[in-house]
């Protein structure tokens, strides 16, 4: 983008313009989708936000039950991998 004088308001409204799209772009390249909840960690995925969602809604204890396997499940997937990584990095050395 060039320098310009700015003497219209059609030249204002064209930068502004162009500048929003520069924003935009940015932003589209550069941000991330992040799920804030006071359970957030590594290992949180949307299953376990889905079946938090489900539990608040329904307050039943089966949907309780079935959202504390699913965080068990995303926690041990999560530390496995975590524990081969840090083997195969150990392997290096």
């Amino acid at each position: 983008m060039e320098m310009t004088n700015i003497t219209s308001y059609e030249i204002l409204e064209s930068i502004t313009q162009e500048f929003i799209i520069i924003v935009e772009n940015l932003w589209n390249e550069f941000s991330k989708l992040v799920n804030i909840t006071k359970q957030s960690k590594a290992w949180w995925n949307e299953k376990c936000n889905r079946d938090l969602i489900m539990y608040w809604i329904s307050r039943q204890r089966s949907n309780w039950v079935k959202y504390r396997k699913i965080i068990k499940l995303a926690k041990r997937v999560f530390f496995n991998s975590k524990i081969q990584e840090i083997m195969s990095s150990n392997k290096k050395l």
